[in-house]
């Protein structure tokens, strides 16, 4: 039984978003911390400016500019109780700094406290309504929490204050593209480009919305991707997928070949070029490889097995493609067509 090219479709994905440089991150990550200029004072490694700002508080505890700089470089360093800790006593001491709240708020953000990230940023601009960290960092929460019309109303606030900010026009396109307004979004990622000719993000969203539609410009804006972050997978990935959709074997496993020079464990290319040697090529032998190659990345990837198993049942190798069959659908119990197919092939062969 040839696999069929709705099954080719279980896993790939032609168009989607999330907010950040690769597909699979979210709003969350993108909240950025910056520590002020005299942390160089204590050296340029972020554990020696905490250090540089603990010295600060141990000759004065009641420093809120200390603490809040400490807060945020831990942030930096990804140890968000301690950040928690140092931005909480930042306003605190001093609750009339509005970057103290914007940054509390952040770290709010960070640790899934999205209520009172909210409140937070909200004093944050109350404090100083000029403020478009403050205020477009509310709109990406906004965002998150699929209050579309919200975050638009802020970042319309932000525009306000400055018009230049690329940010706003970036934001407003990922809200655009969840509300399906295919053409506001794309004019919104093309204007932040326009601020930003160096936009990775923007490069890599007007590529995939171009490709949705099927339109070839979409290999610019991914190549424009590649030129500026030349080591970054995604770009490859996309342009692999653009011409496996398009029925372009050749370039598309040229893609997925030059990216997996740069990411040897990317999962996904390997299935997808097991899945091209499957479908279009019934190279099994092949086809079979880059399925245990997918595997030996994430051992629970379900549709790798099935692919396997699909590889031994065309190459008549029953007992092995009967145990991968069965063991895709005992990583996931919800992928029937697995379940199937063991029962069909298992049917043939009863012994």
């Amino acid at each position: 039984m040839r696999l069929s090219f709705g099954w080719l479709l279980v896993l790939v994905v032609i168009f989607g978003f999330l907010f950040s440089a690769c597909h699979s991150s979210s709003v969350k990550s993108n909240q950025q911390v910056q520590a002020d200029d005299s942390a160089s004072k204590g050296g340029d490694t972020i554990a020696s400016r905490i250090n540089f700002y603990t010295g600060r508080i141990t000759s004065n505890p009641t420093d809120a500019n200390a603490y809040w700089n400490r807060g945020k470089l831990e942030m930096l360093n990804k140890s968000y109780a301690a950040a928690m800790g140092d931005l909480t006593k930042a306003v605190q001491l001093d609750s009339t700094k509005s970057e103290y709240y914007c940054d509390f708020a952040n770290i709010e953000f960070l640790t899934g406290h999205t209520h009172e990230a909210r409140d937070a940023f909200a004093i944050s601009i109350r404090l100083n309504p000029k403020n478009t960290d403050a205020i477009l960092k509310l709109a990406e929460l906004y965002f998150y929490v699929k209050k579309y019309d919200d975050a638009i109303e802020l970042i319309n606030q932000a525009m306000q204050v400055n018009q230049y900010i690329v940010k706003e026009y970036f934001l407003k396109g990922l809200i655009y593209i969840e509300k399906h307004d295919t053409a506001k979004a794309i004019s919104s990622m093309q204007t932040a480009i326009e601020q930003n000719s160096d936009y990775f993000d923007a490069y890599i969203q007007l590529g995939l919305l171009f490709a949705h539609k099927g339109n070839p410009i979409a290999l610019s804006y991914y190549n424009n991707a590649i030129n500026i972050r030349p080591q970054n997978p995604e770009p490859y990935y996309d342009k692999g997928l653009f011409y496996q959709f398009g029925g372009d074997d050749t370039d598309a496993i040229k893609m997925y070949t030059e990216l997996l020079q740069i990411d040897s464990t990317y999962k996904n290319a390997y299935y997808n070029l097991g899945v091209i040697y499957n479908v279009n090529m019934s190279d099994y032998n092949k086809s079979l490889y880059y399925f245990s190659k997918a595997i030996t990345c994430d051992t629970a990837y379900y549709m790798a097995y099935y692919g396997k198993g699909n590889c031994y049942e065309m190459l008549k190798q029953t007992r092995m493609a009967l145990a991968d069959y069965d063991h895709a659908y005992k990583i996931n119990p919800n992928f029937k067509d697995a379940q199937l197919a063991y029962q069909r092939l298992k049917s043939k062969n009863p012994k």
